[in-house]
């Protein structure tokens, strides 16, 4: 590390030890200006500042100005109260603080008696006059009785904030309601934060399919905050949104609850997937309880609150991505499994071989590969097995023993017609989650306070494997996954002065997300007869087969990376410091994060054997001229398999990554209150990120520029090459021991400045301007792109049966291929016994040396206006610019690895190819990671707000926004779908894929105004009262159009992203004739193929899909069994109406079309979003 990182290093820490700073991220700072009755300010003043709920005490001085600040106050409500010589003592009560913000009140006194106090209740500040922060305030009431579904999860609440949209579809932290805030990526660019410390998940790809560690149960969260734009210097790490959750504390008086939620598949409507194919319901049952319970150890100094809540959920299809539901899959039928394929056999043809000679065959025909004429390169003849049916003592015993494990078929078989879709299942799955909180607060003295929490979860799924025993398919999810999630943090509070407060927090985070498959302990290479190599015993869980592929049906055995384990370990120091001096609210600080996020995820660890029809089929070399490819009607993967002729194979090194990172910030923010009127911001914050690193130096960088690839300096550094690595790479020059484990520089630009304006134009308006960047470190990207699954420390050695099946291996051109490694002896002779020895496929991880964290400059500018009926409406405009966004790119024809004619640009494309004619691909496993990505987003929104009173609160956003960008988000899968323009990043910028252009949401409370002390039967007897009163309405409206998409066509030459042609004169994404419907959601006559040697003239991203319209609703009773005893019966309906919301189109491809002789899958709709019907729960709540 350079001199530059040490210095900053020391400079930070000697921040820490001269005194403990504070962070206010989770706390509220009260401001105001105390006047007398003629509006002159009042100096000296004494200021009382009391937490209602707990007693606890804060007194203050007014500055000469009259004003007093008193930052790092828990949210809650407080009572003020002032005093001064000559003035009647005023108090204002029941003022709410909320996490993060600032709240300003004036105080006028009038003359008199000091005995005398002049009282004015208070309620929330309508308007923000302090700050120029953008987004909402969720508190417990909404947090608990808008309707959630499913497990209740608060994220989906941070999407009633302007501006805040669902996540891109297919993101992989997708699962609990992810987002994207201000037109930014989801995954990696939202802050989360729980009490203000870090709560963010940095796994390389999300596998516990959530962006945050930990997720309190939302009876156990006091306050929300969402902010998107405009926040001050003390936020950083993220571009996208910050989500503060604060837990409950205790108070004076001893608060608990008990809840029961039960849903049923009896409850709910069928999935209109379901409907359409004529499915009926699968078994569904959920279950969650829980307890809370908050109070007094020592009443106005210590408090405990804790909770704890379970969930069970059972049901078909699985849980959270694992599992299947109603899945046509296809495998071999009894006869197949017994040598038996007679019911292939079709219609009889003729076709001219490679002599020219004619020859008869039978469509579906079984050759015996044994009995091959001609070349080991080019064989020209084989012979049928007689009746199509292959002798037992032909088979290949370890296949034989596997194959008869395969269920009976359940859907017809057509004789004449490769099987398809012949077997129909479902999955069962299963969830238990168990999670808790537990929170103290210790007013050690007027002048110290303590407080400490711990939050824990436990998340276990279950799954059953489509394929009894060991044939498995459970695939990436696996059979189970757990995730054990803990976070523990301790913050100590110190008032000097009563302008100077300072705090110390520490915080740990440790997420564990594992998945096996069926059969993790089981050497079932033994158990099988699979000679050679055995990777069982490499690896604790690594049990299990190959994944096999057999060309036509289903895949069986085990999966590509599975077992998968990995850590999430993040220790987090913030310390700062507030300093209140006169008009000024200063605060710096500085914060130090520490993140180690290793992982076990091998790309095969108990290898991939593909069987393929070419061995059994009549040799591809004596093709007809003029008729049908004879080997595509012949022949059959399940005939080769059995007779042991692998088609191919692969397995890969079981490596553990222990990848790392760490960044360090610092900050100073002054909130400057020039007068009455106005408020100014203006902060910088610090920020520098390491890039990623490996613990232990496994991990190299292959730098594309100059054909270099660096192994860091370490006891790693002498790890050895495969031996074909000097003959497949000649010009590749391998650096050892010139780097360090993170591989490249470090990025120290990321100076972020922040300013914003209040203006008080009017008693009742607001008007607010705000600037600021903000960067992101380098987002969760996926095991691939992660350098420590590079050459040499990740190796797959690739098999053939026979040299016979190959001309070129790995860029070797030779007809011999000599040093290739071949499987003669089939399942049964298996593996080599050393094939980490051998030739490898060789897989090279890159980041570019100038990579530079993602920055965004965002700006807003809003008029906030207070109306009558103590309801705020906010208007405004919001936007920002997007550079250096993280851009994955995969393997590709790369220029500097061939001869590339350099007079060919971007401008001429189309010609490319000839160009291009020398160029070598990088193998199949080239990643790179650039920060070459960009965007742009620009919004109009209007919130409209109702805080609680008068038994009504409403939250409702509407925002029009246009999102754009040049790639994806990472671990969605179009981060690194390609470009049209591989040489130009500028061709793939476009709507991004989580671009909705408009977007409403309207939460609501509503205590119906009946029963007693209401406006209706105020007076009612408690009888009447226990069956018309206590009855409330919640609902939460949503209407969305839909998510941005494209369309594509089959490239020719070396384009990477192709569209199809637009027919002129029909306007693309419009309605067919009759209207959008699932059948057909666009007019596919409005396509045809790309023009030859071209990209195609559609834009990009130029579709709409299908829009959402859905209202949630809930109706409560309440029943007072005493005084403090309440009883509350729930019923809660989601998507009340059951529309449906349909996923984009299943097939993109205009190569689809009917209209062009494709499947007429183009243009279809099959599906809609998981858990989307309507679902039905009922609850019971005893509160006290």
């Amino acid at each position: 590390m350079n001199r530059f990182t040490t210095g900053l290093r020391v400079a930070l820490l000697t921040l820490f030890t001269a005194f403990a700073l504070f962070a206010q991220r989770d706390l509220a700072t009260l401001t105001g200006t105390v006047t007398d009755a003629s509006g002159g300010v009042v100096a000296n003043a004494k200021v009382t500042v009391t937490e209602t709920a707990t007693g606890q005490v804060y007194e203050l001085i007014t500055s000469n100005g009259g004003d007093f600040t008193r930052p790092a106050l828990k949210p809650a409500l407080y009572n003020v109260t002032v005093t001064a010589p000559g003035f009647k003592k005023a108090e204002q009560k029941d003022i709410l603080l909320r996490a993060g913000e600032r709240t300003g009140v004036s105080i006028a006194l009038t003359i008199g008696d000091i005995g005398q106090t002049v009282e004015v209740s208070a309620s929330a500040p309508l308007l923000q006059t302090e700050s120029t922060q953008v987004g909402a305030a969720i508190d417990a009431k909404q947090l608990t009785d808008v309707p959630l579904g499913g497990n209740r999860t608060f994220t989906y609440l941070a999407r009633l904030s302007p501006g805040v949209v669902p996540g891109e579809p297919g993101a992989r932290d997708g699962a609990n309601g992810s987002f994207s805030a201000g037109g930014v990526r989801s995954n990696g660019q939202n802050n989360f934060l729980l009490n203000g410390v870090d709560n963010n998940v940095n796994t390389i790809d999300f596998l516990n399919q959530t962006a945050y560690a930990v997720g309190p149960s939302v009876e156990a969260i006091g306050e929300m905050f969402v902010m998107t734009n405009g926040f001050n210097a003390e936020y950083g790490r993220g571009a996208g949104a910050v989500i503060n959750v604060n837990l409950k504390s205790g108070t004076n008086t001893v608060h608990g609850s008990l809840f029961e939620i039960l849903q049923n598949r009896n409850l709910n409507a069928n999935s209109w997937t379901n409907n359409r194919v004529g499915s009926k319901r699968g078994p569904f049952i959920q279950n969650q309880y829980g307890a809370t319970l908050g109070g007094p150890i020592q009443k106005n100094k210590l408090f405990l609150f804790g909770d704890y809540q379970a969930t069970r959920t059972a049901s078909s299809g699985g849980i959270g991505g694992l599992g299947f539901l109603n899945t046509n899959g296809t495998i071999p039928t009894a006869a197949f499994k017994q040598g038996d394929f007679a019911t292939l056999l079709g219609q009889n043809a003729t076709f001219q071989d490679a002599s020219g000679q004619t020859v008869q065959f039978i469509k579906g025909q079984i050759f015996d590969p044994a009995t091959t004429v001609g070349s080991i390169t080019a064989p020209t003849s084989r012979t049928a097995f007689p009746a199509n049916r292959i002798p037992v003592s032909r088979f290949d015993p370890a296949f034989n023993k596997l194959v008869q494990l395969f269920p009976n078929t359940n859907r017809p078989i057509i004789t004449g017609n490769q099987p398809t879709g012949n077997y129909v299942y479902n999955t069962a799955g299963g969830q238990v989650v168990h999670q808790g909180d537990a929170r103290a607060d210790y007013r050690i003295s007027d002048k110290d306070s303590l407080f400490g929490s711990l939050s824990w979860g436990e998340i276990r799924k279950t799954n059953v494997a489509p394929f009894p025993g060991a044939l498995d398919n459970s695939g990436f999810s696996g059979v189970a996954e757990v995730n054990l999630n803990r976070n523990v943090q301790l913050s100590y509070t110190r008032v000097w002065t009563p302008t100077l407060v300072t705090e110390t927090r520490g915080s740990f985070t440790r997420l564990v997300t594992s998945r096996v498959g069926a059969n993790p302990d089981a050497d079932l290479f033994k158990e099988f007869g699979i000679g050679g190599y055995n990777p069982t015993r490499n690896y604790l869980g690594n049990g299990g087969l190959p994944l096999f592929q057999a060309a036509g049906y289903t895949s069986f055995g085990g999966a590509n990376w599975s077992p998968t384990l990995e850590y999430n370990n993040v220790l987090n120091f913030i310390q700062n410091v507030a300093i209140s001096k006169g008009s000024h609210a200063i605060k710096m600080g500085a914060e130090y994060r520490q993140i180690k996020f290793p992982f076990f995820q091998v790309p095969s660890p108990h290898g991939v054997v593909n069987y393929s029809s070419n061995q059994t089929a009549f040799p591809s070399a004596a093709r007809s001229s003029l008729g049908p490819t004879v080997a595509a009607s012949t022949g059959d993967s399940i005939a080769s398999a059995l007779l042991g002729q692998i088609d191919n194979a692969s397995i890969s090194t079981t490596n553990f990554i222990s990848s790392q990172k760490v960044a360090w910030a610092g900050y100073f923010q002054d909130d400057w209150k020039v007068n009455r009127k106005l408020t100014v911001n203006i902060g910088v914050r610090y920020e520098l990120w390491s890039p990623i690193g490996e613990r232990f130096g496994r991990q190299s960088n292959f730098d594309l520029q100059t054909k270099t690839l660096y192994v860091p300096k370490g006891k790693q550094q002498d790890a050895l090459l495969p031996p074909n690595f000097a003959a497949v790479f000649p010009d590749v020059r391998v650096l050892r021991g010139t780097v360090d484990n993170y591989m490249i520089p470090w990025d120290k630009t990321n100076v972020g400045p922040r300013i914003g304006i209040a203006y008080q134009a009017a008693p009742n308006t607001v008007i607010r301007l705000g600037y600021g960047i903000f960067y992101g470190g380098e987002e969760n990207q996926g095991g691939s792109p992660n350098r420590g699954e590079s050459v040499p420390f990740n190796q797959t050695t690739n098999m053939v049966r026979t040299p016979g099946e190959i001309s070129q291996f790995f860029g070797i051109n030779d007809a011999k291929c000599p040093g290739c490694v071949f499987m003669p002896g089939g399942l049964t002779g298996g593996f080599p016994a050393s094939p980490f020895t051998l030739n490898a496929n060789i897989s090279f991880r890159g980041v570019q040396q100038n990579f530079r964290n993602g920055m965004v400059h965002k700006w807003n500018v809003m008029v906030q206006r207070e109306l009558p009926g103590q309801l705020a409406l906010e208007i405004g405009y919001q936007g920002n610019h997007q550079s250096k966004q993280l851009i994955l790119t995969n393997s590709a024809t790369y220029a500097n690895l061939g001869t590339l004619d350099t007079s060919v640009t971007a401008d001429s494309l189309r010609w490319i190819n000839k160009a291009c004619a020398t160029c070598q691909s990088v193998s199949t496993g080239l990643s790179m990671t650039q920060s070459n990505g960009y965007g742009n987003y620009a919004a109009g929104s209007a919130k409209l707000e109702k805080k609680y009173s008068h038994g009504l609160q409403i939250l409702t956003a509407y925002t029009w926004s246009h999102a754009l960008a040049n790639a994806g988000t990472p671990l969605s899968g179009s981060a690194n779908i390609g470009f049209p323009d591989p040489t130009n990043w500028k061709s793939g910028y476009s709507s991004a894929s989580w671009d909705i252009r408009h977007s409403y949401t309207n939460a609501f409370n509503y205590d119906l105004p009946f029963g007693k002390g209401q406006k209706f039967g105020a007076t009612m007897p408690r009888a009447l009262d226990t069956i018309v009163g206590g009855w409330h309405v919640n609902g939460l409206l949503t209407l969305r159009t839909g998510v941005a998409y494209g369309l594509s066509g089959n490239c020719q030459g070396v384009w990477g992203r192709c569209v199809p042609d637009v027919v002129p004169g029909i306007r693309p994404n419009a309605a067919p004739a009759g209207g959008r419907t699932p059948g057909q959601w666009f007019d596919i006559a409005a396509f045809k193929i790309a023009a030859p040697l071209t990209g195609g003239n559609l834009g990009l991203q130029a579709m709409t899909g299908p829009p959402t319209r859905t209202l949630d609703l809930s109706l409560f009773k309440d029943v007072n069994v005493t005084e403090r005893w309440k009883v509350q019966f729930r019923a809660e309906s989601f998507n009340l109406a059951n529309t449906p919301v349909f996923n984009i189109p299943t097939s993109q491809n205009v190569a689809d079309s009917r209209a062009l002789g494709g499947n007429g899958n183009f243009g279809q709709i099959v599906s809609t979003q998981v858990s989307t019907e309507r679902r039905v729960q009922f609850s019971l709540r005893l509160s006290f």
